[in-house]
């Protein structure tokens, strides 16, 4: 198992996981023995349940007792209730960024978005994807609340699973986000903190309803 660099055994397995969860490789309700598990990745049960806790704590499995633990399912209430509340909490970020940016502050950002765009011309979904995390994901040195902060990072790889399934749904995702983020970059260059709040919660709410196609289809499949 090719494993990235993290603070410890535990996170370094969970991120596999999660990786496998987020991309359909592990789909929902499916069991994920922790014997046969800690096996194939080589790892020890101990350390194996200790990535399930972090697992747990981003929404990607549930253990329940004497049943084990398995992938969290998908269904339209769920859906509904991550975009509502998470891109409210985006929509502050996106605020906080703007109001908070300082000289130089931005070069980084701008440099993911022109990377993103470089990925979306080349139909390089998946690098395209993960890409836009990490533009969230650098926002968060931005705000200075530790509660919107630890929110929202617990919430991303959950927003990850959903945002692949819209990207799995519709061809054009990626230039739509790309989009988005072009103006989100514009408004926060312009200190425009209430428009960049605005343009993230209106791309939260359609990439909702693409997720809710998605789900619905494999439902009636």
């Amino acid at each position: 198992m090719a494993l990235p660099e993290a603070v410890s055994l535990s996170e370094q397995i969970a991120r596999h996981i999660a990786s496998q969860i987020i991309h359909g490789e592990r789909g929902p309700l499916e069991r994920l023995p922790e014997s046969e598990l800690a096996r194939e990745l080589d790892v020890s049960t101990n350390s194996l349940r200790e990535a399930f806790r972090l697992l747990q704590s981003w929404h990607l499995v549930e253990t329940q007792p004497r049943r084990g633990t398995r992938v969290c399912d998908v269904s339209e209430g769920h859906v509904r209730d991550l975009y509502e509340f998470l891109f409210l909490l985006l929509g502050r970020l996106a605020g906080d960024v703007a109001e908070n940016w300082r000289e130089g502050d931005l070069e980084r950002i701008t440099g993911l978005v022109r990377e993103f765009e470089v990925r979306v011309q080349a139909d390089d979904r998946e690098k395209g994807h993960d890409l836009a995390f990490q533009l969230a994901r650098e926002g968060l040195g931005f705000t200075g609340n530790r509660y919107l902060t630890d929110a929202i990072e617990d919430l991303l790889p959950l927003l990850q699973r959903y945002s692949f399934m819209a990207l799995q749904e519709e061809t054009t995702e990626l230039e739509v986000s790309l989009a988005c983020m072009q103006k989100i970059v514009a408004a926060i260059h312009n200190r425009d903190a209430e428009r960049a709040a605005a343009l993230l919660r209106e791309y939260g709410d359609n990439q909702c309803q693409v997720v809710l196609r998605a789900v619905a289809k494999r439902a009636a499949a």
